[in-house]
């Protein structure tokens, strides 16, 4: 078990949060009087779990190469300032 008081656990936060994280209790002091105790979590932090891929970056550029190409040539200037003027509406009314 450590003692600290809050001037010297403001100044090596980090230390003693890790300190607490292996195992270790902090006993946190002002003017010599205990006042706090800082543990580590005692059940484990759930991690997100990742997915693994269905498919090879290869597959799926082949597949998204037969993929039709949009026609961008429909999008003029009068649609982009149609489409921004139209979002900033929506988002005025919200």
């Amino acid at each position: 078990m450590q003692e600290v008081n809050i001037s010297e656990l403001k100044a090596r936060l980090s230390h003693y949060v890790r300190l607490a994280e292996n195992g270790e209790e902090v006993v946190v002091k002002d003017r010599e009087r205990p006042v706090a105790r800082l543990t580590g979590v005692t059940h484990p932090v759930r991690r997100f779990q990742t997915i693994p891929p269905r498919l090879t970056r290869k597959e799926a550029e082949r597949i998204l190469a037969k993929l039709p190409k949009p026609d961008l040539s429909k999008i003029t200037p009068e649609v982009i300032e149609d489409t921004i003027r139209w979002l900033r509406e929506d988002r005025d009314r919200r």
